[in-house]
């Protein structure tokens, strides 16, 4: 009774501490609030530590730990600025600063272990049975697919025509007129642009018309993702009501309406990702009368998760990895599709775009990770010794570092290296680079995980007060700009959208970080239950977090895991159903 009392004042001194974290409270609320539900229900049942055997013990143990590391590593700013009165002594501060950091290990321990405990052993109170299905699964798609279709196309030309444009886009839009590509931006997608752009422009004779042409497409092409999701949810056998909420969580969720017309390669990504994570359960669960389609589908997302983002071909080979390890023996012709659609990916973003003269991004592009962390070291230490200091002059201007390096964005220090202009230093010295990096890092592990956690945290905690969408036509030469048909239309719609940013409540559906927790939670219970299927389901989500963390040059960027936010709810439901499929739907 005693240790569960001070389970309960841990708990709750871990919640008061962070409520002076930088990021939303409310995702660590919610957690709380689950945390001792969990804890109530495993004491009331008497069993707390047992019904499970000890391999369930060491797994629930790893996975607590791990959910503890993130919330210490993404608040270590807590721990570390923690202060005390003038006159209190140096050794106050640091038996505070070691009491603050045992409170934040336990008290993430013992939330993650109380809902994961209960989670593996309720999971299976989790899972749905298979409906009855009354209307052809066709009809479940034309449903969804008009819904999403009207809300957008609403919006779209009532309050946003000819849609959300960034200097990314225009940068795309510039490669279509001048000619001049470049793989910086997907050329894949700049093409599927110039397609819609160019024929716009044949079929109206106006820039504008043109560009509200491919976003009407685009519009087109996710919805066609969602409907094809609840498609599959209704083969399934899910339920009709459940299908419903899924459908109108894809329809009014703001991000989703927003990135409809918005000319990013993130939003058809997004896209590709879920369909791709369908038509892959189709084929496990062999759901469908035809079979041969499945794998067409499976093809297409496949190269489409391949070709539309840099880092969505390093998730994709993760994914075939874990494909391979629980699924050869049962599904060998899977294996080598995927091994085939890798293949097929890697000379399509490399010798194809060598022949038609597409050059690739600049080598720092990929460097924004260990580039922070180096410029991290320089404002923090900055005791390279007189070679290796040449061999960083040599590709930046140390002595601005300090003034230029930002913990959470690469940019500033990307632009810093390109003012410097000889980005191909690197690669003839790539060794000794490498062996700098390394060396540094081993001096200053602590400053490089510093430097890490501020440039990717935003991906793994929580959920951080970010910009996630734009709303305007940046300044361009196109003639492109802004036409609201309805002032009133639009203010209704802006209210909308304010209400997700600054509602507490609503933020907790912007939280990158909690989303990511869900899918973590889910693989979670996929192993609890021994799911093979469940497992997989969630690994390609965690592989697109993983493939950002160790290159991304924002923290928060909510368009980098938008394919998180597209894919989520179909893993859900792919992780808990356990009915049989209508294998002939």
């Amino acid at each position: 009774m005693k240790i569960n009392i001070l389970q309960v004042i841990i708990v709750l001194f871990w919640s008061v501490f962070l409520l002076n974290s930088d990021s939303y409270f409310t995702p660590y609320m919610v957690i709380t609030i689950l945390a001792f539900l969990s804890f109530y229900i495993n004491n009331k049942e008497k069993i707390v530590g047992g019904g499970i055997d000890n391999k369930q013990k060491r797994l629930l143990k790893v996975s607590a730990w791990i959910f503890s590391f993130i919330i210490v590593a993404a608040n270590y700013s807590i721990i570390l600025d923690a202060t005390s009165p003038d006159y209190a002594p140096e050794t106050f501060i640091q038996l505070y600063r070691f009491f603050l950091f045992i409170i934040m290990c336990s008290g993430s321990y013992i939330v993650a272990w109380n809902i994961l405990y209960l989670l593996e052993r309720k999971t299976e109170n989790f899972c749905w049975e298979k409906n009855i299905q009354r209307i052809p699964p066709l009809v479940i798609f034309l449903i969804s697919f008009i819904i999403i279709l009207i809300i957008d196309i609403t919006i779209l030309f009532t309050c946003k025509y000819p849609g959300n444009l960034t200097p990314d886009s225009l940068s795309q839009i510039a490669q279509v007129f001048s000619g001049n590509y470049s793989n910086h931006h997907p050329f894949y997608h700049t093409m599927v642009i110039k397609l819609f752009v160019n024929a716009g422009l044949k079929i109206f004779g106006n820039i504008n018309a043109a560009v509200a042409f491919y976003h009407v497409f685009q519009i087109c092409f996710m919805a066609m993702c969602f409907s094809t999701a609840m498609f599959t949810l209704y083969e399934m056998g899910i339920s009709l009501k459940l299908i419903i909420v899924t459908v109108i969580w894809y329809a009014i969720m703001p991000f989703n309406i927003m990135y409809s017309f918005t000319m990013w390669k993130d939003v058809m990504f997004g896209g590709f990702v879920l369909v791709f994570l369908v038509f892959i359960y189709r084929i496990l669960k062999d759901i469908g009368k035809y079979k041969f389609f499945n794998y067409v589908i499976f093809v297409f997302s496949s190269l489409g998760m391949c070709l539309f983002r840099s880092n969505g071909f390093f998730a994709y080979v993760i994914t075939f990895i874990c494909f391979a390890i629980f699924f050869y023996k049962t599904k060998r012709n899977v294996c080598f599709i995927f091994a085939g659609i890798i293949l097929t990916a890697f000379l399509m973003k490399h010798f194809a775009l060598d022949r038609l003269g597409v050059s690739q991004t600049d080598t720092i592009e990929a460097l924004s990770v260990p580039l922070q962390q180096i410029s991290k070291v320089i404002v923090k230490h900055n005791d390279f010794n007189s070679d290796d200091m040449a061999l960083l002059e040599q590709i930046v201007d140390v002595s601005a570092v300090s003034e230029t390096y930002s913990p959470w964005i690469s940019d500033p220090m990307k632009s810093l290296v390109r003012s410097k202009g000889n980005q191909q230093y690197i690669v003839d010295n790539k060794f000794a680079f490498i062996k700098l990096y390394i060396k540094t890092g081993l001096k200053h592990p602590l400053t490089y995980i510093e430097a890490w956690v501020d440039e990717t945290r935003g991906f793994w905690n929580g959920g951080y007060n970010y910009w996630r969408w734009s709303d305007s036509i940046y300044e361009n030469e196109f003639g492109i700009k802004r036409t609201i048909n309805s002032e009133k239309a639009n203010n209704l719609f802006n209210v909308y959208l304010w209400l997700f940013s600054d509602n507490r409540f609503l933020q907790l559906f912007l939280c990158i970080g909690f989303y990511v927790w869900a899918d973590m939670f889910l693989c979670f219970a996929s192993i609890a239950r021994k799911d093979k299927t469940g497992i997989f389901m969630a690994i390609p989500v965690l592989a697109i977090i993983v493939s950002l963390l160790i290159s991304t040059p924002v923290y928060a960027e909510f368009r980098y895991a938008y394919s998180v936010f597209c894919s989520l709810p179909f893993v859900i439901f792919a992780v808990f159903y356990k009915g049989e499929v209508a294998v002939n739907g």
